[in-house]
């Protein structure tokens, strides 16, 4: 019963890789500019680290390519994105991401395609309570497609000499709501053009995982 029970766990955080993810806002790097982002994801009381790191640069105001590298327990992937987003006022943001990537681990072979669609929006005039969503649609080669969502409510706290602190609350789902909701939180702390991001998902399952990540805008 433990070895299946371990097995289960094992499969989750592996099933789950989508998740957990820190919000994707709609805005785009800006032209001309360079974004990057990495992370360490682990899930305490297991071995099963997760790496992400992706270089985003900016072809125009609403315009980005880029790359991206995940790295797990036994895996490698590459990916090469495209990103689109535009801000049409501070009530409501969109943009749209696709990258189609590809195994490391076995000559470069296509292994799934993510396409994901990000809204936000303030919701006080202030801009500092807002809401943001991300869905999700991955299409792997030999395996079901994966389709999940998660909202956030967030409010960012100003600091001295212009830095912030943003908690954010929300939670994960499918698009069919054939599973149980769940919960996630996180927050980040912004310092000029970088931010330092904790993150948290599945607190109900055996591995909690958690996110630690860094971002720089330049």
């Amino acid at each position: 019963m433990m070895r299946i029970y371990i097995i289960f766990c094992l499969w989750l955080s592996v099933s789950l890789r989508a998740f957990a993810q820190i919000p994707y806002y709609a805005g785009t790097a800006g032209e001309g500019r360079l974004y990057g982002y990495t992370s360490l994801k682990v899930r305490p009381g297991i071995n099963h680290q997760e790496t992400y790191t992706t270089f985003q640069y900016g072809l125009s105001d609403h315009f980005d390519t880029g790359i991206d590298l995940y790295t797990g327990p036994g895996c490698a992937y590459w990916g090469a994105l495209v990103r689109f987003g535009v801000k049409p006022s501070k009530w409501f943001n969109i943009g749209a991401e696709v990258i189609p990537s590809f195994n490391l681990n076995d000559s470069f072979k296509f292994s799934y395609l993510t396409s994901g669609l990000y809204l936000k929006g303030a919701i006080s005039g202030d801009e500092r309570l807002f809401w943001c969503s991300n869905t999700w649609w991955i299409v792997n080669d030999g395996a079901d497609d994966n389709y999940s969502n998660y909202e956030y409510l967030g409010y960012t706290i100003p600091l001295k000499q212009g830095r912030s602190l943003t908690p954010l609350i929300g939670a994960v789902h499918s698009w069919r709501f054939n599973q149980d909701l769940e919960p996630a939180a996180g927050l980040y702390y912004t310092f000029k053009n970088w931010n330092v991001y904790l993150w948290g998902h599945d607190f109900l399952h055996c591995h909690p995982r958690f996110v630690l990540g860094i971002d720089f805008l330049m």
